[in-house]
């Protein structure tokens, strides 16, 4: 059975993977803010969840 913890970190990567290829191919921003998007959006998003939920 998968836990709470891991069903948010898997929504939100799968939620990254989909906006870096939607931005990636839909818009003409710079690199590092995709970059920035998918790190807020897969690992500071999750990690900030996971510490509330406590």
């Amino acid at each position: 059975m998968v836990s709470h913890e891991n069903e948010i970190m898997i929504l939100f990567a799968a939620t990254a993977v989909i906006l870096l290829f939607s931005i990636s191919g839909l818009t003409e921003l710079p690199t590092w803010v995709s970059i920035a998007i998918v790190v807020v959006v897969g690992v500071l998003i999750p990690q900030f969840i996971r510490r509330t939920d406590r």
